[in-house]
């Protein structure tokens, strides 16, 4: 059975050694009403209930385009299937893949469609079962499934080298061992070996981080000749390829590290890590809750599931998280400073505050914390206090939108216009799209009785949030432009 040894998608050599799984079908199936979909896998799964398993591209949410992962599956899977009765473009791609492949493929269609396919005469390894409705496959699929023969994964280049050439193929291991060490090795050294989710981005030397590329390149293509790394290696290369804000390649490599050391505490955090940078905040509960099942007082674990619900507005489950981690690590500026946002968020704004003064005291230079800090200042009404804790956050990260926007609205609130509108307009510089900077753009040019701008920007924040339009219509910033035609359009009184 085939290899794809170029990629699909890009042309170049493709690096992923693999290794076909058995009992496994890739599934080519497009979009269908719930209605149908149920049908169908209620009928694939009685037919194929021996210990089968069915991948498919629909486990990769809102994708719709062929990825380097979906190739990944089909190649992985000992066998294809495809149901054509939707006649979808992606569906007819993933099945020429797998009859390039030559993996035994058995086709499902809407009985008159199969006569569309018009498959050529000399391919012989593909059954298709026609059907009025799903529930017709069960018994014909289930025979099919029975005479399917015995899939192997494709040797790898390492393996017929040492047929051939079995000194040189043991020499190359040992090369490979090195390499790896040297690489683990140079990880530690630079510290990234744990990064955290909130953490200010770490410095490495560049003569260490040209050291690390060089190495993590020179793996890579180790692993074309089908030389695997360690589970640890691969978890440390994970971390290095975070560190890179490769976070897609990262999340790879700590895959293959689980699969090689399935229960690793410390590899499930990092993960979770990985998931959380991707928007995958539920995926990553469910690997720092098994990572506190292997570890219960992993304080890592504890900050990034925090950090999760966090995002997921469950603001009291991420402040208990804290508040266990800060019981093992009492002092650590990131988790404070996570806290403070947690208060912040439950309107604790007091305690919001001493945890950022704590946290800013253990580490005096963090521009997230200062600038987190400034909000909270504001909610307070202490402006001055605000203003200075942005001001100082930018000196340190001049060209964050959020901050700038931020800071603009404190001197909205002390009236220093100009100022303030210095500050929006860089941050829709650096973030055009921000519908909050937007709005507060529309209320202080209203202010400065500048209808035509105002009523451009409100428009424009409308427009990326149906919130303002209610908004707008209780602000006292808009009593300018109150009556309007133009305005009144806007808020729905026309």
């Amino acid at each position: 059975m085939g290899q794809i040894m170029r990629c699909p998608l890009v042309g170049i050599p493709c690096t992923k050694p693999i290794t076909i799984e058995e009992k496994t079908f890739f599934l080519a199936e497009a979009e269908e009403p719930d209605y149908d979909k149920k049908h169908r896998d209620k009928a694939i799964s009685e037919a194929i209930a021996d210990g089968y398993k069915i991948r498919s591209a629909l486990e990769e949410k809102g994708i719709n385009a062929f990825t380097c992962k979906i190739c990944e599956m089909i190649q992985t899977c000992a066998y294809g299937m495809a149901d054509i009765s939707q006649n979808n473009a992606n569906v007819f791609m993933e099945l020429g893949m797998m009859l390039a492949l030559g993996k035994p493929t058995i086709i499902l269609a809407k009985k008159g469609q199969e006569e569309k396919l018009k498959l050529p005469s000399d391919v012989t390894a593909i059954e298709i079962i026609p059907f009025d409705e799903y529930l017709d496959i069960i018994d014909q699929l289930r025979e099919v499934v029975q005479k399917l023969p015995t899939v192997v994964s494709p040797p790898s280049p390492i393996e017929d080298l040492e047929k051939i050439q079995p000194q040189f193929a043991q020499e190359l291991k040992k090369m490979e061992q090195h390499l790896v060490q040297e690489f683990k090795n140079s990880v530690r050294e630079a510290k990234i070996d744990i990064l955290s989710f909130d953490e200010e981005r770490k410095d490495i030397s560049p003569e260490l981080n040209e050291k690390l590329r060089m190495l993590e390149g020179q793996m890579e293509n180790m692993s074309r000749l089908g030389i695997s790394m360690d589970a640890e290696a691969a978890a440390l290369k994970g971390n290095y390829l975070h560190y890179l804000v490769s976070y897609e390649e990262a999340l790879a490599s700590f895959n293959l590290s689980l699969e090689l050391r399935p229960d690793h505490p410390d590899t499930l955090t990092n993960r979770a890590e990985i998931k959380m940078h991707l928007g995958k905040f539920e995926e990553a509960l469910l690997d720092c809750n098994r990572s506190l099942e292997l570890k219960p007082n992993n304080e890592e674990a504890l900050d990034v599931r925090g950090s999760a619900f966090a995002l997921l507005g469950k603001h009291k489950k991420a402040l208990a998280d804290y508040n266990r981690s800060l019981e093992v690590k009492p002092d650590d500026p990131c988790t404070l400073s996570n806290r403070g946002g947690t208060y912040h968020e439950l309107k604790r704004y007091n305690k919001a505050l001493a945890d950022y003064n704590r946290s800013l005291e253990l580490r005096p230079d963090a521009p997230g914390t200062l600038s987190n800090r400034g909000d909270t200042y504001h909610e307070l009404k202490k402006y001055n206090e605000a203003i200075t804790d942005y001001s100082r956050s930018l000196e340190l990260r001049p060209d964050d939108p959020d901050t700038l926007s931020n800071r603009g609205g404190t001197y909205h609130e002390l009236k220093r216009y100009n100022k303030a509108l210095a500050d929006y307009n860089r941050s829709l510089e650096l973030s055009p799209e921000h519908a909050e900077t937007l709005y507060n753009l529309a209320c202080l040019y209203s202010l400065k009785g500048n209808a035509d701008d105002a009523l451009t920007s409100l428009e424009k924040a409308i427009g990326k949030d149906k919130k303002y339009q209610e908004m707008a219509e209780t602000d006292k910033d808009f009593d300018n432009i109150r009556e309007d035609p133009r305005f009144k359009k806007l808020i729905g009184e026309d």
